[in-house]
Protein backbone atom coordinates (compact mmCIF):
# COMPACT_ATOMS: atom_id res chain seq x y z
CA UNK A 1 0.00 0.00 0.00
CA UNK A 2 3.16 2.29 0.86
CA UNK A 3 4.45 2.00 -2.77
CA UNK A 4 1.32 2.58 -3.96
CA UNK A 5 0.89 5.77 -2.26
CA UNK A 6 4.47 6.91 -3.17
CA UNK A 7 3.70 6.01 -6.22
CA UNK A 8 0.66 8.56 -6.48
CA UNK A 9 2.93 11.22 -4.79
CA UNK A 10 5.55 10.96 -7.47
CA UNK A 11 3.31 11.37 -10.42
CA UNK A 12 2.36 14.73 -12.23
CA UNK A 13 -0.83 16.79 -12.20
CA UNK A 14 -1.83 15.39 -15.48
CA UNK A 15 -0.95 12.25 -14.30
CA UNK A 16 -2.67 11.66 -11.29
CA UNK A 17 -6.32 12.77 -13.50
CA UNK A 18 -5.29 9.99 -15.69
CA UNK A 19 -4.92 7.40 -12.83
CA UNK A 20 -8.22 8.36 -11.16
CA UNK A 21 -9.85 7.89 -14.65
CA UNK A 22 -8.19 4.65 -15.38
CA UNK A 23 -9.08 3.47 -12.00
CA UNK A 24 -12.72 5.15 -12.26
CA UNK A 25 -13.19 2.58 -15.74
CA UNK A 26 -12.04 -0.53 -14.02
CA UNK A 27 -14.39 0.09 -10.55
CA UNK A 28 -17.16 0.58 -13.83
CA UNK A 29 -15.90 -2.40 -15.60
CA UNK A 30 -16.20 -4.44 -12.71
CA UNK A 31 -19.33 -3.48 -11.64
CA UNK A 32 -20.56 -4.51 -15.21
CA UNK A 33 -19.53 -7.35 -15.37
CA UNK A 34 -20.51 -8.60 -11.70
CA UNK A 35 -24.16 -7.32 -12.99
CA UNK A 36 -24.00 -9.46 -15.84
CA UNK A 37 -23.75 -12.37 -13.74
CA UNK A 38 -26.01 -11.65 -11.33
CA UNK A 39 -28.56 -11.41 -13.59
CA UNK A 40 -27.60 -14.40 -15.98
CA UNK A 41 -27.75 -16.16 -12.41
CA UNK A 42 -31.09 -15.14 -11.30
CA UNK A 43 -32.57 -16.16 -15.60
CA UNK A 44 -31.20 -20.12 -14.99
CA UNK A 45 -31.93 -19.81 -11.64
CA UNK A 46 -35.67 -18.08 -11.35
CA UNK A 47 -37.40 -18.75 -7.67
CA UNK A 48 -40.51 -20.61 -7.18
CA UNK A 49 -42.54 -17.39 -7.40
CA UNK A 50 -41.26 -16.74 -10.68
CA UNK A 51 -42.45 -19.84 -12.33
CA UNK A 52 -45.34 -19.86 -10.80
CA UNK A 53 -45.97 -16.28 -12.14
CA UNK A 54 -44.86 -17.53 -15.62
CA UNK A 55 -46.51 -20.54 -15.90
CA UNK A 56 -49.77 -18.28 -14.76
CA UNK A 57 -49.43 -15.84 -17.70
CA UNK A 58 -52.14 -15.69 -20.20
CA UNK A 59 -49.48 -15.77 -22.79
CA UNK A 60 -49.22 -19.28 -23.96
CA UNK A 61 -45.87 -18.96 -25.33
CA UNK A 62 -45.02 -17.56 -21.66
CA UNK A 63 -46.84 -20.64 -19.99
CA UNK A 64 -45.32 -22.80 -22.69
CA UNK A 65 -41.34 -21.64 -22.01
CA UNK A 66 -41.99 -21.76 -17.86
CA UNK A 67 -43.11 -25.07 -18.00
CA UNK A 68 -39.92 -26.30 -20.39
CA UNK A 69 -37.51 -24.35 -18.10
CA UNK A 70 -38.99 -25.98 -15.01
CA UNK A 71 -38.75 -29.50 -16.71
CA UNK A 72 -34.82 -28.45 -18.29
CA UNK A 73 -33.35 -27.84 -14.63
CA UNK A 74 -35.95 -30.37 -12.90
CA UNK A 75 -37.58 -28.13 -10.65
CA UNK A 76 -39.32 -31.29 -8.21
CA UNK A 77 -41.08 -28.89 -6.59
CA UNK A 78 -43.41 -27.63 -9.59
CA UNK A 79 -44.57 -31.34 -10.31
CA UNK A 80 -47.92 -30.95 -9.16
CA UNK A 81 -48.23 -27.51 -11.12
CA UNK A 82 -47.35 -29.69 -14.22
CA UNK A 83 -49.85 -32.33 -13.80
CA UNK A 84 -52.56 -29.62 -13.70
CA UNK A 85 -51.50 -27.85 -16.93
CA UNK A 86 -51.48 -31.34 -18.67
CA UNK A 87 -55.15 -32.02 -17.83
CA UNK A 88 -56.43 -28.36 -17.67
CA UNK A 89 -54.18 -26.02 -19.96
CA UNK A 90 -56.19 -24.47 -22.81
CA UNK A 91 -53.60 -25.07 -25.45
CA UNK A 92 -52.06 -28.61 -26.29
CA UNK A 93 -48.68 -27.20 -27.25
CA UNK A 94 -49.05 -26.09 -23.66
CA UNK A 95 -50.04 -29.69 -22.23
CA UNK A 96 -47.21 -31.36 -24.22
CA UNK A 97 -44.01 -29.52 -22.85
CA UNK A 98 -45.41 -29.83 -19.66
CA UNK A 99 -45.83 -33.68 -19.90
CA UNK A 100 -42.28 -33.87 -20.99
CA UNK A 101 -41.05 -31.79 -18.34
CA UNK A 102 -42.78 -33.86 -15.63
CA UNK A 103 -41.36 -36.81 -16.92
CA UNK A 104 -37.91 -35.39 -16.48
CA UNK A 105 -38.96 -34.71 -12.90
CA UNK A 106 -40.62 -37.87 -12.45
CA UNK A 107 -41.22 -40.38 -14.78
CA UNK A 108 -43.26 -42.59 -12.77
CA UNK A 109 -45.77 -39.56 -12.08
CA UNK A 110 -45.84 -39.19 -16.13
CA UNK A 111 -47.01 -43.49 -16.68
CA UNK A 112 -49.80 -43.35 -14.56
CA UNK A 113 -51.12 -40.52 -16.91
CA UNK A 114 -51.03 -43.94 -19.40
CA UNK A 115 -54.29 -44.35 -17.48
CA UNK A 116 -56.15 -41.67 -17.60
CA UNK A 117 -59.65 -41.99 -19.39
CA UNK A 118 -59.01 -38.96 -20.97
CA UNK A 119 -57.48 -39.84 -24.49
CA UNK A 120 -55.84 -36.38 -25.27
CA UNK A 121 -54.34 -36.62 -21.82
CA UNK A 122 -53.26 -40.50 -22.02
CA UNK A 123 -52.11 -39.75 -25.79
CA UNK A 124 -49.91 -36.59 -24.96
CA UNK A 125 -48.59 -39.25 -22.37
CA UNK A 126 -47.38 -41.56 -24.46
CA UNK A 127 -45.83 -39.01 -27.03
CA UNK A 128 -43.53 -37.70 -24.17
CA UNK A 129 -42.78 -40.57 -22.54
CA UNK A 130 -41.14 -41.32 -26.45
CA UNK A 131 -39.46 -38.31 -26.80
CA UNK A 132 -37.51 -38.39 -23.53
CA UNK A 133 -36.99 -42.09 -24.43
CA UNK A 134 -37.82 -44.43 -27.34
CA UNK A 135 -37.44 -47.45 -24.89
CA UNK A 136 -39.90 -45.96 -22.73
CA UNK A 137 -42.05 -47.79 -25.07
CA UNK A 138 -42.08 -50.62 -22.19
CA UNK A 139 -43.98 -48.81 -19.91
CA UNK A 140 -46.70 -49.08 -22.93
CA UNK A 141 -46.32 -52.70 -23.68
CA UNK A 142 -47.19 -53.78 -20.23
CA UNK A 143 -50.34 -51.96 -20.44
CA UNK A 144 -50.48 -53.61 -23.97
CA UNK A 145 -53.68 -56.23 -23.60
CA UNK A 146 -55.96 -53.60 -21.21
CA UNK A 147 -56.03 -50.84 -23.83
CA UNK A 148 -58.17 -50.17 -26.71
CA UNK A 149 -57.56 -51.11 -30.35
CA UNK A 150 -56.79 -47.54 -31.42
CA UNK A 151 -53.79 -47.44 -28.54
CA UNK A 152 -53.23 -50.70 -29.53
CA UNK A 153 -52.03 -49.86 -33.04
CA UNK A 154 -50.01 -47.05 -31.67
CA UNK A 155 -47.90 -49.14 -29.37
CA UNK A 156 -47.43 -51.29 -32.64
CA UNK A 157 -46.61 -48.15 -34.45
CA UNK A 158 -43.88 -47.55 -31.75
CA UNK A 159 -42.05 -50.54 -32.09
CA UNK A 160 -42.20 -50.59 -35.88
CA UNK A 161 -40.37 -47.28 -35.83
CA UNK A 162 -37.53 -48.96 -33.30
CA UNK A 163 -37.49 -51.91 -35.38
CA UNK A 164 -35.36 -53.62 -32.58
CA UNK A 165 -35.56 -57.49 -32.01
CA UNK A 166 -35.89 -57.60 -28.61
CA UNK A 167 -39.41 -56.38 -29.00
CA UNK A 168 -40.29 -59.61 -31.44
CA UNK A 169 -41.11 -61.58 -28.73
CA UNK A 170 -44.12 -59.10 -27.42
CA UNK A 171 -44.99 -59.09 -31.12
CA UNK A 172 -44.88 -62.61 -31.40
CA UNK A 173 -47.48 -62.96 -28.29
CA UNK A 174 -49.77 -60.58 -30.03
CA UNK A 175 -49.83 -62.42 -33.05
CA UNK A 176 -49.96 -65.79 -31.23
CA UNK A 177 -53.16 -64.24 -29.37
CA UNK A 178 -56.28 -65.82 -30.69
CA UNK A 179 -58.61 -63.86 -28.07
CA UNK A 180 -56.63 -60.77 -29.52
CA UNK A 181 -58.27 -58.64 -32.37
CA UNK A 182 -57.33 -59.94 -35.74
CA UNK A 183 -55.90 -56.88 -36.95
CA UNK A 184 -53.99 -56.20 -34.49
CA UNK A 185 -52.73 -59.65 -34.98
CA UNK A 186 -51.97 -58.44 -39.07
CA UNK A 187 -50.12 -55.64 -37.45
CA UNK A 188 -47.83 -57.17 -35.41
CA UNK A 189 -47.10 -60.13 -38.13
CA UNK A 190 -46.15 -56.92 -40.45
CA UNK A 191 -44.15 -55.61 -37.99
CA UNK A 192 -42.10 -58.75 -38.01
CA UNK A 193 -41.48 -58.94 -41.31
CA UNK A 194 -38.43 -56.51 -40.50
CA UNK A 195 -37.33 -57.52 -37.45
CA UNK A 196 -38.23 -61.40 -37.08
CA UNK A 197 -35.36 -63.46 -37.41
CA UNK A 198 -35.29 -67.50 -37.75
CA UNK A 199 -35.64 -68.34 -34.73
CA UNK A 200 -40.04 -67.44 -34.78
CA UNK A 201 -40.21 -70.12 -37.63
CA UNK A 202 -41.76 -72.45 -35.25
CA UNK A 203 -43.69 -70.01 -33.74
CA UNK A 204 -44.79 -68.86 -37.30
CA UNK A 205 -45.43 -72.73 -38.89
CA UNK A 206 -47.89 -73.25 -35.50
CA UNK A 207 -49.75 -69.96 -36.66
CA UNK A 208 -50.25 -71.02 -40.28
CA UNK A 209 -51.00 -74.95 -39.28
CA UNK A 210 -52.90 -73.80 -36.34
CA UNK A 211 -55.28 -70.86 -36.53
CA UNK A 212 -58.80 -70.83 -37.19
CA UNK A 213 -58.28 -67.81 -39.34
CA UNK A 214 -57.20 -68.26 -42.89
CA UNK A 215 -56.31 -64.62 -42.96
CA UNK A 216 -53.67 -65.24 -39.99
CA UNK A 217 -52.60 -68.29 -41.66
CA UNK A 218 -51.43 -66.87 -45.00
CA UNK A 219 -49.98 -63.75 -42.85
CA UNK A 220 -47.92 -65.74 -40.89
CA UNK A 221 -46.43 -67.98 -43.94
CA UNK A 222 -45.66 -64.27 -45.91
CA UNK A 223 -43.86 -63.44 -42.74
CA UNK A 224 -41.57 -66.56 -42.33
CA UNK A 225 -40.60 -66.07 -45.96
CA UNK A 226 -40.16 -62.72 -45.73
CA UNK A 227 -37.94 -63.49 -43.11
CA UNK A 228 -36.05 -66.66 -44.72
CA UNK A 229 -35.82 -64.15 -48.27
CA UNK A 230 -34.07 -61.83 -45.87
CA UNK A 231 -31.64 -64.07 -44.12
CA UNK A 232 -30.79 -65.42 -47.68
CA UNK A 233 -30.04 -62.26 -48.72
CA UNK A 234 -27.60 -61.34 -45.85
Amino acid sequence: MNKVIQFYKGLSQKNKIIFWVCLAVIVLSLFAIGRTIYRATVSKNPTLENYTKQIRSKDPSQRETGVYTIGLYRVNEMADALETMIKEDPEIKVKKVAAWSLGRIDINRLVKLLDSKDREIKEIAMEALIKLDKNNVSYMIDRFKNEDIETKKKIIGILETLKKPEFNEKLMEIAENQQENMEIRLIALNVLKDTGTMELEGRLNAIFYNDPEMQMKEAAKQTLDFIKSKEKHK
